[in-house]
């Protein structure tokens, strides 16, 4: 892998940055980060549990007079759309903490501003089409079907769920990538970092409904193949909207379950056959299963070896 990804300078001039923990047992160094990491996921977490549930809680006094119970609210779709925005404070978090604490240039994070537009913009393309080449594994080989969703659904809450998912997706690579994966390498290897930072990204994800071992694999496997997209780069913002856009189309586009969540607000409904769930991932979504390890090792692959991906110099 060091073989064929070179450091952004950025990330490389990172490592004469502060270090919160101060060791030089690799291995041990791996846990407590890993443990600092989770520890800061949660908090932010919580951060922006706390201000969905005071949003949430304010429109159900003064627009739904109390109408619906907290249980109640927090299952609708504007819930989950406020609750994906108030994400956006994560990427706050994220940011503060390296600058602050590990005195690091946001550069260091993927923050660069050169061609920033561009790489998102392809980035949104790449993750629609990654998703979609997913899916249509799962229809060719009988897993899976598509049709039009005929359900209605509020045009507000749906741009809600879009901008939600734009926050949402970079959050997570700030924090997993850009602080995480990043505070990693500058004291191990880059195999070591891009491992330990992926095992740490599926068991954040340990607690989601419809959760499997296959599903966890895959999302170990999503997060290797977004912390070689970030490291061939040198940016947060093509990895960024990949993610943000794989939830997007998946759970709002295919009206696929995202990572184990329920989502109604979509423009088709995928319906999953349940003796091929090996393939289409069942309840978890198809993040569950063969399809998307499929795409995300040939991705990973095409990232790795394919001479056009070049790093931000900037």
């Amino acid at each position: 892998m060091t073989n064929h990804i070179s450091l952004p300078k950025a990330v490389l001039d990172s490592k004469d940055s502060y270090y919160l923990i101060k060791t030089k047992n690799k291995i041990l160094i791996g846990i407590l980060e890993a443990l600092l990491f989770f520890a800061i996921f949660e908090g932010c977490g919580m951060v922006s549990s706390v201000g969905a549930g005071i949003i949430g809680g304010l429109y159900n006094a003064i627009c739904l007079g109390n109408a619906l119970s907290i249980r109640e609210m927090i299952n609708t779709e504007w819930y989950m759309a406020t609750e994906l925005i108030c994400r956006s404070t994560h990427i706050l978090l994220g940011l503060l903490l390296c600058v602050f604490f590990q005195k690091r240039k946001p550069a260091s994070m993927g923050f660069t501003r050169k061609k920033a537009i561009p790489q998102y913009l392809i980035g949104l393309a790449a993750g629609f089409i990654i998703f979609s080449v997913a899916v249509l594994i799962a229809v060719a080989t009988g897993a899976a079907t598509i049709e039009v969703n005929h359900e209605p659904f509020s045009t507000i809450v749906y741009i809600g769920m879009i901008a939600g998912w734009v926050f949402q997706g970079m959050a997570e690579e700030v924090l997993c990538r850009g602080y995480f994966l990043v505070s990693l390498q500058r004291r191990l290897s880059v195999p070591a970092s891009v491992i330990v930072s992926s095992l740490a990204f599926a068991a954040i994800h340990l607690m989601n409904p419809g959760m499997t071992a296959f599903a966890f694999v895959n999302l170990t496997l999503f997060g290797i193949f977004a912390s070689v997209v970030f490291f061939r780069t040198g940016n947060i913002w093509l990895i960024g909207a990949i993610h943000s856009i794989w939830n997007f189309v998946q759970g709002n586009f295919y009206g696929i379950n995202v990572s184990g969540n329920v989502t109604n607000a979509t423009v088709l409904k995928t319906v999953f056959v349940p003796a091929k769930e090996f393939i289409n991932g069942g309840a978890f979504g198809l993040e569950g299963g063969l399809a998307v390890s499929i795409v995300l090792v040939i991705g990973t692959l095409l990232v790795i070896f394919c001479p056009s991906f070049k790093k931000n110099k900037n």
